[in-house]
């Protein structure tokens, strides 16, 4: 079990959260799943879905990253399975916070829908019962309280950006997946058999 907080950013606000940690502890970032160890760590930092880098293909390319505290030296554990061609770092017993990114999605009823999913931060204060460096859980705490400070909290939890805030309110932007039903209720009964 782990620390969370959820979040909508667009690619402008990513890049401005990025900026303001930094002056908390220099910030690495690497990829949750990767092809090659000598090339985990991100480029650059281009929007969800973009193309390049050294990602597994199935994890929406650059959307799964990890922010390590370059201060701190530790080196993330890293998974791999001779059968699979990728590795991945072991969120629980590496001194890491994941990073899943937002990106748009398309609704599975409506495809003309779209959407931005949230994302979220998340860290494991231990392992295996062993506690991780005081420093650690101290500068990943601090990352989670920086969006709780920041960020305004929706009425489902989530914290929203403020250019994801703004692109909402205007209209241009849906924040998750319609409350809407995808289906009426007499469909629903409908494929079921029940009518």
């Amino acid at each position: 079990m782990g620390k969370q907080v959820q979040f909508y950013m667009t690619h402008e606000d990513e890049k401005n959260f990025l900026a303001s940690i930094s002056d908390l502890a220099p910030v690495r970032l690497i990829y949750m799943t990767f092809t090659e160890p000598l090339h985990m760590e991100l480029e650059s930092f281009a929007p969800v879905g973009h193309s390049g880098g050294n990602f597994h293909p199935n994890y929406c390319q650059n959307a799964y990253l990890c922010l390590v505290n370059a201060t701190l030296g530790t080196v993330p554990k890293v998974n791999s399975s001779p059968q699979h061609s990728y590795r991945s770092v072991d969120l629980a017993g590496s001194e890491v916070v994941e990073f899943t990114r937002c990106k748009l999605d398309k609704g599975q009823y409506k495809p003309s829908q779209t959407w931005l999913s949230s994302g979220r931060l998340w860290f494991a204060e231990q392992d295996m019962g062993v506690r991780k460096s005081e420093a650690f859980v101290k500068w990943a705490n601090s990352l989670l309280k920086w969006v709780r400070r920041k960020y305004e909290r929706d009425a489902k939890g989530n914290y929203v950006a403020p250019n994801a805030l703004e692109l909402s309110k205007a209209g241009k932007l849906q924040l998750g997946p319609s409350d809407e039903p995808e289906l009426s209720l007499e469909e629903r009964k409908r494929i079921l058999g029940l009518l």
